[in-house]
């Protein structure tokens, strides 16, 4: 059993039905059928903490409501053992208060925020997840820093 009972291309449908139903089509529910119980998630929180399946599915709800307009696009996908590894962008409109900061209405595809995304799949779940992203380029889509950051150097010289 195990990760050997399925094919990398087996494995990366996965990953791109996770993307396309969970992100695009938000189907939360789908993350109960993809995900084991047991999942871990080494990514995104502030905290540095890592996550479990709920804690996913609170990290994505968080995001459909703030962004209603979400989408994720694959920019590459790439499968070795039971890893498979993706860059994505993503687009939508700032609507509603995210992580405490005020709607901006501002979109995102005039700069979609990108990432990485690497998963382990085990018997067709996926176990773990690790992930980066550009949260610095999200919070100055969002007015919640300056599109300049000089502007900071130059505020702690004064």
């Amino acid at each position: 059993t195990g990760a050997l009972t399925m094919t990398i291309e087996e494995n990366k449908a996965i990953v791109r039905r996770f993307v396309t139903e969970v992100w695009n089509d938000q189907d939360l529910e789908v993350v109960n059928e993809l995900y084991g119980p047991d999942y871990v998630g080494h990514w995104f929180r502030p905290d540095g903490e890592d996550v479990d399946r709920a804690g996913l599915k609170q990290f994505i709800g968080d995001v459909y409501h703030a962004f209603p307009d979400y989408q994720m696009d694959i920019e590459f996908i790439h499968g070795e053992g039971d890893l498979v590894t993706f860059g994505f962008t993503g687009t939508g409109t700032h609507e509603r208060a995210y992580m405490g900061i005020p709607p901006s209405g501002e979109e995102i595809p005039g700069r979609p925020i990108p990432g990485h995304v690497t998963t382990k799949i085990d018997d067709g779940r996926i176990v773990a997840g690790w992930a980066t992203w550009d949260a610095l380029g999200l919070l100055r889509v969002m007015g919640a820093l300056p599109a300049d950051m000089s502007e900071l150097s130059a505020a702690a010289d004064d």
